[in-house]
């Protein structure tokens, strides 16, 4: 009985591995035919070795040789993601001969629809050439200026809700016509942060205001959002205890029931340090899990641990056993995951 839970388990999870490519006997062959797991998540660089084409990426033909492989042994089609924002949050790179891309937020400065529909088609026409079907981008965090994370890398589009809205619609778009899901991030807005959450905590309560709400907010409305990544940022106006990826007041009332959304919620990489700091793995998985997280990017590239795939399971495996996690609540992401695979032709 625990293998098939496992394998169900497993759908909620997005794997991070390392290789430019694989047989059989890989790693990562072994989580989808032992755990079925329900996508992977493709880097350039592996931060541990470091350089460039260090980890899964080196040269178009390359990667799609790599994704082709990686569907051939799945029954159910995987989600192969990455994250091309431009700028620097771009991993197929003009160096492995993909096609140069700007920064977001230069995007923003030029502020033409027809410019963002370019930028937007060229990545777009890049994964799908790739056989990658999951973006997480576009950001629809406000650009809080010098001194904030997220605009100090260039990855904020702008400090206009209106303006961010309409191109990331143009983005969302362009990504659906080539068959490519889109993830809206990072939710409620990371855009004020002035720490980085992949290094360690961050504190948003006396930055962030409702305004950085107002993207996600109407772009739930306008039924554009398929999958929305929750940041790891603690705002005690919204809980006073958790941050946002942790929080059922964030996930299960803010963006569930306030919001209206009924899409697929994903957090960014629980091994950052703003969560695995603070928390054990089991005790992460029980509260993104009981506050409405359906999929979990584990990324492991930011310290790799061989066994961090196979932990994940048996911690969430343990969790349903103890019944600190009910089996229906993996079922009620289960369905919400196959419902977006099914609206994008993936084979459920």
């Amino acid at each position: 009985m625990s293998k098939t839970i496992k394998k169900e388990i497993g759908q909620l999870i997005i794997a991070g591995f390392r290789g430019n490519s694989i047989n059989k006997n890989s790693d990562i062959v072994k989580y989808i035919k032992d755990f079925n797991i329900g996508g992977v998540i493709l880097y350039d660089e592996d931060l541990e070795i470091g350089g460039p084409g260090s980890r899964n990426i080196t040269s178009p033909k390359q990667l799609k040789d790599l994704t082709e492989k990686l569907q051939g042994y799945t029954e159910k089609s995987l989600l192969v993601s990455v994250d091309q924002e431009g700028g620097e949050v771009h991993r197929l790179k003009s160096l492995y001969g993909f096609t140069n891309t700007p920064p977001w937020k230069q995007i923003g400065l030029l502020d033409s629809e027809l410019m963002t529909k370019q930028f937007s088609d060229n990545i777009a026409l890049d994964l799908s050439k790739a056989g990658i079907n999951l973006n997480f981008a576009p950001v629809i965090d406000l650009d809080y200026g010098e001194g904030s994370v997220i605009s100090d890398s260039n990855r904020s589009f702008t400090d206009d809700p209106k303006k961010l809205i309409k191109h990331a619609e143009i983005f969302i778009k362009s990504h659906r016509e080539k068959g490519i899901i889109t993830s809206g991030k990072h939710f409620p807005g990371l855009g004020s942060g002035v720490t980085d959450t992949h290094k360690g905590f961050t504190d948003l309560t006396k930055t962030w205001s409702v305004k950085d709400l107002q993207p996600f907010n109407e772009l739930i409305k306008s039924h554009e959002l398929d999958i929305v990544m929750i940041s790891h940022a603690l705002d005690k106006k919204l809980d006073p205890i958790f941050p946002a990826s942790l929080s059922k007041k964030i996930i299960k009332g803010m963006l569930r029931e306030d919001l209206g959304f009924n899409g697929v919620v994903i957090c960014d990489d629980p091994s950052m340090r703003a969560i695995s700091d603070h928390y054990s793995l089991k005790e992460i998985f029980k509260l993104m899990l009981n506050a409405g997280v359906d999929l979990f990017c584990l990324g492991n590239n930011l310290i790799y641990d061989n066994e961090y795939i196979p932990k994940s399971i048996e911690a969430i495996l343990e969790l349903i056993v103890n019944k600190e996690i009910k089996i229906k609540r993996i079922y009620e992401s289960i369905e919400r995951i196959d419902v977006l695979k099914k609206k994008y032709n993936l084979n459920v």
